[in-house]
């Protein structure tokens, strides 16, 4: 998102600040073990969780801002919020809620990706972590929204053959 925005690309930034909107509130929906329903019902039901009064500003603001620069605050202030409710779920150690500047660029991420090494981390069954390994695992719309898909002519191939044959 801050990338986009960096380079002027402020329509770019606010899409992609849209689809991380979304996916915040589905991490939200899993963590606190409720059904996320179709995209008709998705806010509706998302003010039910017991998360939303401290968030749903959060991502409305992010939702609204016109600047990269706020919407980066924004959303750095829900991504912390997100690792904390992963640190109260007590699956991992408690890992850093602070976000940090990403690999010396001038934007700030919680780095997410420790998030899901330490769930992973945590797996036991062998059959779960080697499906996990594989290129791609998820939903079709978890797939199709993965920047390696897009990316990878090998990833798509693979794709179409797992879920197209």
């Amino acid at each position: 998102m801050p990338r986009a925005g960096y380079v002027g690309d402020e329509l770019g930034s606010t899409l992609i600040g849209s689809q991380l909107v979304r996916d915040i509130m589905s991490l939200c929906y899993l963590m606190e073990k409720q059904y996320a329903p179709y995209p008709k019902w998705f806010g509706s039901a998302f003010q039910q969780l017991k998360c939303s009064g401290d968030l749903l500003p959060i991502l409305q603001r992010t939702l609204s801002t016109e600047s990269w620069r706020q919407r980066e605050v924004e959303l750095s202030e829900a991504h912390q919020y997100l690792a904390a409710m992963h640190n109260e779920l007590g699956i991992t150690k408690p890992l850093p809620v602070e976000v940090s500047i990403f690999h010396g660029r001038p934007f700030k991420v919680i780095h997410g990706d420790r998030f899901g090494d330490a769930i992973l981390d945590k797996i036991k069954d062998q059959e779960v972590v080697r499906i996990s390994k594989s290129t791609l695992s998820g939903g079709i719309d978890q797939i199709s929204d993965n920047t390696k898909f897009h990316s990878d002519p090998h990833t798509r191939r693979f794709t179409k053959q797992r879920y197209l044959n």
